[in-house]
C-alpha cells in the first residue's frame, strides 16, 4: 500500500481508500514554454478523457495540473459509473422535458460504454467489473415517488426492473428499481491507464504546475504561475470548477460536501451491486424523493478483504460543521443495513458541483472565445459527466 507524500498534492486530509491502495507517482511540472493543438488544465477523469480521445485522433495534447494525476475530486469519489442519475428523471423532465431526459439516458448509458471500451483496449487493470444498481426509498415514505421515477426512467429508455426489494439480506427496503448494466472501478487505477495510454500517443502530461491564467482567442494560451506559456488551437478547462471564470457558471452552480466511510465486511457477505436511498440522513427519512443529498453504497476490494463504501450526508459546503456527527450518522445507517460491517477503515469526503438544472455544464466557455472549453457541474456524477465531457468536447474541436 503507498501514500502520497504531499498533502498539496492530493484534494482531502483523510486519505481516500483509492489514494491509500494506488502509487501516487512523482510530479512532472512543466518547465519550459511549449506549444500543442490543445491544452487541458486538470488531470482528473475529464482533463484525461477529453486528452485520451484527442490524442487517439493524432493531436498534439498537453495536460497540466498543480497536483498529481487525479488527486483531486475524481480520488474523492466513490466511482459509481451509472445512468441511475442524482438528479431524478422525473425531475430532468420538468426542466428539459422527456427529450432531454432521454438524451441524458442516453449519454450516461454511452459513458459507462465508453469507460468499458478503453478498459479493454488499453488493457486497464481497474478492478472494472459491471453489476446491478439498486433505488429504494427510505423507510416511512409514500412509494408514490418511487414509482414515478420508475415510470420517467421507461420514458428515457432505460431498461429498469421493478424489483419488490433490493438485495440487502438484513434489512428489507421495500420496493426498489434495478438498473442494470451499471458499473465501478478503482478510479485512479483507471486514470493512470488513461495516462499512459496519452503518452503512448504522445501527450504530455505536467503535474505540480499551477495555472493562473486561460486566454482565448487566436493567440490562446495557458499561463502558469511560474511564468511559462503553453499555446494552443483549442483550450480545456477541466478543474471541477472552472478557474478560468469568476462570474458566469459559479453563479450557476453551488458546491456541496459529501462524506464517506469505508467499512471491513466479510467477504461474500453484501451483494455485488449498486445501492442508493433519498433519505438526507437518519432520522430524516421522511424526505421526498428528488434533489437531495442521499445514500450510496458500493463493495470494493482491498487485497482479500471486502470495503462497503458509503456516502451521503451532504451539505452546502461552508455550512455545517458537524463533521464528526454526519460521519457516525454513516456508520448507524450503514450497521441497520449490513450488520455484519465489521469496523470503519477510512473516512473522507468530497466535493460536488450541483448545477441549478440538474445536468452538468460540458462545452464552450459562456461568454468566452469559441475556443475555450469547459467541463463542470457534475451533480454527484462525476465519473460519466466527465467521461461523457471526452466525448462531446473532442466532438466540437474537431467539428
Amino acid at each position: 500500500m503507498t501514500t502520497p507524500v504531499n498533502q498539496a498534492e492530493r484534494a482531502g486530509e483523510n486519505l481516500s481508500l483509492w489514494e491509500a491502495t494506488s502509487d501516487a507517482g512523482q510530479l512532472n511540472p512543466l518547465r519550459e514554454n511549449t506549444r500543442a493543438d490543445l491544452c487541458v488544465v486538470g488531470a482528473g477523469i475529464a482533463g484525461l478523457s477529453v486528452a485520451y480521445t484527442l490524442v487517439r485522433e493524432g493531436r498534439s495534447v498537453v495536460v497540466i495540473d498543480d497536483g498529481l494525476i487525479g488527486r483531486g475530486m475524481t480520488g474523492r469519489t466513490t466511482a459509481h459509473i451509472v445512468n441511475a442519475l442524482d438528479d431524478r428523471y422525473y425531475e430532468l423532465e420538468k426542466l428539459h422535458g422527456e427529450e432531454g431526459a432521454r438524451r441524458a439516458a442516453e449519454s450516461h448509458t454511452a459513458a459507462i460504454n465508453f469507460v468499458e471500451k478503453v478498459v479493454q483496449e488499453e488493457k486497464v487493470d481497474c478492478q472494472f467489473e459491471r453489476l446491478d444498481g439498486y433505488l429504494f426509498k427510505p423507510p416511512n415514505e409514500p412509494g408514490e415517488n418511487l414509482r414515478q421515477e420508475y415510470e420517467a426512467c421507461l420514458r428515457a429508455g432505460l431498461s429498469v426492473e421493478w424489483e419488490e426489494r433490493a438485495p440487502i439480506e438484513a434489512f428489507d427496503t421495500g420496493p426498489a428499481i434495478r438498473f442494470p448494466n451499471q458499473a465501478q472501478f478503482h478510479p485512479l487505477h483507471y486514470l493512470r491507464g488513461l495516462a499512459r495510454a496519452i503518452e503512448r500517443g504522445g501527450g504530455r502530461i505536467y503535474t505540480g504546475t499551477r495555472v493562473l491564467e486561460v486566454e482565448g482567442g487566436e493567440d490562446a494560451h495557458v499561463t502558469t504561475q511560474d511564468g511559462h506559456t503553453v499555446h494552443a488551437g483549442s483550450l480545456v478547462v477541466a478543474s471541477n470548477t472552472p478557474i478560468n471564470d469568476r462570474f458566469v457558471m459559479h453563479t450557476k452552480q453551488a458546491p456541496y460536501t459529501t462524506y464517506v466511510i469505508g467499512v471491513r465486511v466479510p467477504k461474500g457477505m453484501v451483494t455485488r451491486a449498486l445501492f442508493w436511498d433519498t433519505a438526507e440522513h437518519a432520522g430524516q427519512e421522511d424526505k421526498a424523493i428528488g434533489m437531495v443529498p442521499y445514500h450510496y453504497v458500493r463493495l470494493a476490494n482491498e487485497g482479500d478483504e471486502e470495503i462497503l463504501i458509503v456516502g451521503g450526508e451532504d451539505h452546502k459546503t461552508g455550512q455545517a460543521e458537524d463533521f464528526e456527527q454526519r460521519y457516525q450518522r454513516l456508520e448507524d445507517w450503514t450497521s441497520l443495513r449490513w450488520p455484519s460491517a465489521i469496523g470503519v477503515v477510512f473516512r473522507w469526503s468530497g466535493q460536488v458541483m450541483e448545477p441549478v438544472d440538474g445536468l452538468g455544464y460540458i462545452g464552450r466557455n459562456p461568454l468566452d472565445k469559441e475556443n475555450v472549453y469547459i467541463s463542470t457541474g457534475d451533480s454527484g456524477n462525476g465519473i460519466t459527466h466527465g467521461t461523457i465531457a471526452g466525448i462531446l468536447i473532442p466532438d466540437l474541436i474537431l467539428g
